[in-house]
């Protein structure tokens, strides 16, 4: 299945993936919230769901839960990602899958609608480049008058920039398994953004769902890291069940957790002095999905214009070294000439 990274979830794919768009991962999500609601059991679902949609996951997860396997591990056996096991862990114990279905299909669908507005604002800039890469190599074949040097030229240069978008996609993909590249990308001005709102959004969400199903704090505080997406999730996990098992507040850990906004300790140590945590989890889950989309929207309409800046740099520079072949080497060439019959 996709196992996506928020904002730069689009660039990103698993191995053994076989989920071949985000359309089918939503489609999934909905229909099983829709069969949860009706009263259909899981099992029936899922078989009836595999007749729908090929993936190798649903097959494994149909037959880990025709084995009596729970849901959560079963879940997680079949290779979903850990955010997604984790919600779907605290629906199982709080007899609310049909929620958390729900909410993994809007997660999703708020992931498409990012990869669609991202991408049209790409088209026009990307057919611009492929306009200077073909233009550029036909002005080398005139100079040359050889049809065979524009076609080696062509596809020497297409060639190149494919290679390198390839290069570049699978060191973002290979980037989030290292603490310190994500730190990298978090620090960019807009990636970053959208990449610590997406974490917080997820970090909250798998928290308000398991405190709100009666999971002690300790456990559900470690599993929203595990849920969040970060790098080094498993030391904050760690660090946050052993703080709280030891009697210490949430409010001074979200405090010391800079990964989190700072606004949000005030909202928690309301909640614990008030007794409604729960209450305050909601209105921080809600805050952090408005900051979440806003950051999805700057980043939307930022990073096209960042790509169209670098390929018109592109272009000028090809303009740039044809216009010297065409006018400065010519001269250069002449004047050299020159020299050498003067000089004979």
């Amino acid at each position: 299945m996709f196992h996506m990274q928020p904002g730069l979830a689009l660039f990103q794919r698993d191995a053994h993936s076989t989920f071949v768009t985000l359309r089918h991962r939503i489609r999934f999500y909905q229909q099983l919230a829709v069969l949860a609601r009706a009263g259909v059991p899981l099992r029936t679902s899922l078989q009836r769901l595999k007749e729908r949609i090929a993936g190798r996951e649903i097959d494994i997860l149909s037959k880990q839960i025709g084995e009596g396997e729970q849901i959560g591990t079963a879940f997680a056996k079949a290779g979903f990602s850990p955010f997604e096991c984790h919600l779907v862990n605290a629906g199982e114990r709080s007899a609310r899958l049909e929620t958390v279905f729900q909410h993994l299909s809007e997660f999703w669908s708020r992931q498409l609608q990012m990869f669609q507005a991202f991408t049209s604002q790409l088209y026009y800039p990307l057919v611009v480049l492929h306009i200077a890469v073909f233009v550029g190599a036909l002005l080398d074949s005139l100079m040359s008058g050889s049809v065979i040097v524009f076609a080696v030229t062509l596809v020497e240069r297409f060639a190149f920039f494919y290679t390198a978008g390839f290069v570049i996609f699978m060191l973002a993909s290979v980037s989030w398994q290292s603490e310190a590249a994500q730190r990298f990308w978090l620090g960019l001005p807009i990636i970053g953004r959208t990449l610590s709102t997406a974490y917080a959004y997820r970090w909250i969400t798998a928290l308000r769902l398991e405190y709100s199903a009666g999971i002690p704090m300790p456990d559900a505080v470690a599993d929203a890291w595990q849920a969040s997406g970060y790098a080094g999730r498993d030391q904050w996990a760690k660090e946050g069940r052993q703080a709280l098992l030891e009697g210490g507040e949430l409010s001074l850990l979200v405090q010391g957790w800079k990964q989190l906004p700072r606004d949000w300790v005030d909202f928690i140590e309301t909640g614990e002095v008030s007794g409604a945590l729960e209450t305050a989890f909601e209105n921080l889950e809600a805050e952090a999905a408005r900051a979440w989309q806003i950051a999805q929207q700057r980043m939307t309409d930022w990073v096209p214009k960042i790509v169209y800046f670098i390929i018109l740099l592109i272009v000028a520079a090809q303009i740039g070294f044809m216009t010297y072949k065409l006018t400065v080497q010519p001269i250069n060439e002449i004047e050299k000439a020159l020299q050498s019959v003067n000089g004979g």
